[in-house]
């Protein structure tokens, strides 16, 4: 066990550099951290709070790169399919 999930705005912990004696203080504040990282974001306005900032762009930003690869995909199909068709073309010649 070297990496304990974070939480939305709270980074994963890797514990590959922790001493062996402070694995358990360093997860059990990891843990706090993240219980405190929940009560404040509650204390914000929904608008500010990470869900609805940082989540949604990223989410944003996902959406349109798989619309950018499915376009790619589609046009990448289309120039092997008038290849394909150039050189059936050709071959009949």
């Amino acid at each position: 066990m070297s990496i304990i999930n974070g939480y939305k705005g709270v980074m994963d912990l890797d514990l590959s550099l922790v001493p062996k004696e402070y694995i358990k203080v360093t997860i059990d504040q990891h843990y706090k951290d993240i219980i405190e990282y929940k009560k404040y974001q509650n204390t914000l306005k929904p608008q500010h709070r990470y869900e609805n900032t940082i989540e949604r762009i990223n989410n944003d930003i996902e959406k349109a790169n798989n619309i950018t690869n499915e376009r790619r995909k589609k046009e990448q199909n289309r120039r092997y399919e008038l290849s394909l068709r150039r050189q059936i073309t050709y071959e009949n010649y």
